[in-house]
């Protein structure tokens, strides 16, 4: 714990210091709309997902008013502050160790008792606080009037209704936080974070909490947020004592006075909270008796999570956005694109080189790059087409119940529902999917996620998919794409169960709010499709490029570095050839295909890049005709097995190494992955050759 003199706390405060130094924090329970009103706020454009879990890290911004501004920290959404997840770890070491002047606690008003349990802890912290009722727009819906007079009158603080996704309330929120930050009357307002009439705990509690105040005073403990500090010694919060750094004798008294004959002290606490948050309920919330809206969520919950048409219908929507990306809609937007990149872009700059009769070399060079980035670009109508269809199911609230359909199933492979999140994030990048895994509670779940991210087919590997089945299916695309993913997720399944003895933890948990269903918005559509897409865009003016430019060098010279106009004498060859044997087994032992798969490490898009450079001289049309001559059917579908198996991105790796917080498992992982995909590429090449694909 950080010293008193760096921990301020509202009776140190000066009105002398800059508004620009102060720090607000929002915190909330999940999926209450806390990263949406974060947005509002302070104006970023962050995603915003509509499961529990989006906000794993805290997030930072600033919220203005009348040329004054605070800074305001987005914590990951809790539904307490017990360290039992990550999530409330990070949440809860940041109320005690740093420097707040404001906590703003976002609270779903379709559900103030469940939320309320939260409160009862913040209540705790010596931090002036505002109580933020998120969507009490839907409450006359539901047919309930919330008396928000009784509501400020019973906690002594403010309580703001607002409607964070209508954009309603929010700048009454805003005035009332620069208000409350520098209200002169600081002693004032620490005196009415107590509790008049309504009191959390019985005098039991109450008692030994004295207690332990007691002792804690003889050992002269100035104690930040103590009252915060003194429930959770009550609780038996080890990580809380430890920190207190107490001696044995100290440790004894207060076992002592923790010790109940009946019933154990930390469920004595969790039930005066919820006592507390049930009484405040029962005070400010009254029916109408006019429901003006039946919950159309609960009906549609019937047949979407329902025992026999859960799973078919989840199926069935994958099915459907495969078909709208990759059928007759995405089909046409690609080979748009590839015809302005052509006609537009590529074709005119070569015929401006060759008129002013620049040298062979550099016009080669211009058309392995203009090549290269176009065909990757080409797909990326595709790729925001699926990407955004994928945002909208998030959005709409569907995504919270896959989790909650497939938790049953994915326990059998050793994971809890709440894993599905980060797994469904790997179908846009892995790296962001992995570092989602900290939502996970277990250390074990989260490394068998790890492992099984990579058999997600991320965006990268799309276009890599595409050159292939346009080249040998065009008239099967949906089924073939749909196939290979599929055929991704069985080998996650395989794989999960190959190491579900080492990684699996029985006792892990899921806990997933199911929001209503929402019309999705359109804002947060564009903001996911563009967080997932920029990724991509970066990589295409950068590591594609660079890599382009390398491969090209090394294709057009030789080792002595002379400039030859058959690639197969340049160094690229030589590279290939000496690695080409260990892929005869499989079908593409040709040392082109070899150096495409070498390139893929750095990012998957790079094997289409690289394979424009070495089996063409840049015309974007011939890159179809000259697979069709270098692969067979055979080989082509071996060919894609192995780039859907065989490890991920350097970056993805390097991210897993920090995960796993061990290079031996991030090694492990990779040669896994690479011996897998090299094996199960030899088996898909010679079945296919039995079935009479040559």
């Amino acid at each position: 714990m950080e010293s008193t003199k760096k921990n301020k706390t509202v009776k140190n405060f000066k009105l002398s210091e800059k508004l620009g130094n102060l720090r607000a924090v929002l915190i909330g329970n999940p999926n209450v709309g806390k990263t949406t009103l974060f947005n509002r706020l302070t104006g970023s454009a962050q995603y915003v997902g509509n499961w529990p879990g989006v906000t794993v890290e805290r997030k930072e911004g600033i919220v203005r008013h009348n040329h004054e501004k605070i800074k305001i920290v987005d914590l990951p959404g809790v539904y307490s502050l017990s360290p039992f997840s990550p999530e409330e770890i990070i949440t809860r070491e940041y109320l005690i160790n740093r420097n707040i002047n404001l906590i703003i606690n976002i609270i779903d008003a379709t559900n103030i008792e469940r939320n309320l349990y939260l409160t009862t802890q913040l209540l705790e912290f010596n931090i002036p606080i505002i109580i933020v009722l998120n969507m009490s727009d839907l409450l006359e819906k539901q047919g309930k009037i919330v008396d928000f007079c009784e509501f400020e009158r019973i906690l002594k603080i403010p309580v703001i209704p607002i409607s964070a996704g209508k954009n309603i309330g929010i700048d009454t929120l805003v005035e009332k936080i620069f208000y409350v930050v520098k209200k002169k009357d600081f002693e004032n307002f620490k005196f009415n974070q107590t509790i008049p009439k309504l009191s959390i705990y019985d005098n039991l509690v109450e008692n030994k909490i004295k207690k332990i105040e007691n002792v804690i005073d003889d050992l002269n403990k100035n104690i930040q947020n103590k009252n915060f500090i003194l429930v959770k010694i009550l609780e038996g919060d080890q990580i809380v004592i430890s920190s207190l750094k107490l001696n044995y004798e100290t440790i004894k008294k207060i076992d002592e006075i923790r010790v109940l004959n009946t019933i154990e002290i930390e469920e004595k606490i969790a039930t005066g909270r919820y006592n507390f948050a049930s009484e405040i309920c029962k005070r400010i919330i009254s029916d109408t008796g006019k429901i003006k809206k039946a919950k159309i969520s609960r009906k549609i919950d019937r047949i979407i999570t329902g025992k026999y048409t859960a799973i078919p219908i989840f199926l069935l929507i994958i099915l459907t956005i495969f078909y709208v990306s990759f059928g007759p809609l995405g089909s046409l937007l690609e080979e748009s694109v590839r015809f302005i990149i052509e006609n537009g872009i590529s074709n005119p700059i070569i015929k401006i080189l060759e008129q002013f009769s620049v040298n062979k070399i550099i016009i080669g060079l211009f058309g392995a790059v203009l090549g290269g980035i176009g065909e990757v670009i080409s797909f990326l109508p595709q790729m925001l087409l699926l990407f955004g269809l994928i945002s909208v199911l998030e959005d709409s609230g569907y995504m919270a119940r896959a989790a909650f359909v497939v938790d049953n199933p994915m326990r059998k492979i050793g994971l809890s529902g709440r894993a599905f999140v980060p797994l469904l994030m790997g179908f846009g990048c892995s790296v962001p999917a992995i570092l989602s895994t900290r939502i996970l509670e277990s250390k074990k779940e989260k490394n068998l996620a790890i492992f099984l991210i990579p058999f997600m087919s991320c965006g990268a590997k799309m276009p890599v998919y595409l050159i292939f089945i346009n080249a040998f299916f065009p008239d099967h695309k949906v089924l073939a794409i749909f196939l290979l993913y599929m055929l991704g997720a069985v080998f996650a399944i395989l794989t999960s169960l190959l190491f579900k003895n080492v990684f699996s933890d029985p006792s892990a948990t899921m806990i997933m709010e199911l929001p209503d269903y929402k019309i999705p918005s359109l804002q947060n559509i564009f903001l996911n499709m563009w967080e997932r897409i920029k990724d991509f865009l970066e990589r295409a003016g950068t590591v594609i490029f660079g890599s382009t430019v390398v491969i090209w060098f090394l294709q057009s010279f030789s080792l002595s570095l002379k400039f030859v106009q058959d690639s197969s004498q340049s160094i690229l060859a030589s590279l290939g050839n000496f690695l080409a044997p260990i892929f005869n087994f499989c079908g593409f032992g040709n040392w082109r295909a070899c150096i495409a798969l070498i390139t893929g490490m750095i990012s998957k898009e790079t094997i289409v890049s690289t394979m424009s450079v070495v089996y063409r001289s840049g015309e974007i049309l011939m890159l179809k005709e000259a697979l069709t001559s270098e692969f067979s059917v055979a080989s082509a579908i071996a060919f894609m097995t192995f780039v859907l198996l065989y490890p991920p991105c350097t970056a993805a790796i390097a991210i897993s190494k920090k995960e796993f917080g061990s290079g031996v498992l991030a090694f492990l992982s990779v040669s896994y992955q690479m011996i897998l995909a090299w094996i199960v590429s030899i088996v898909v090449f010679r079945i296919t050759l039995v079935l009479g694909h040559f």
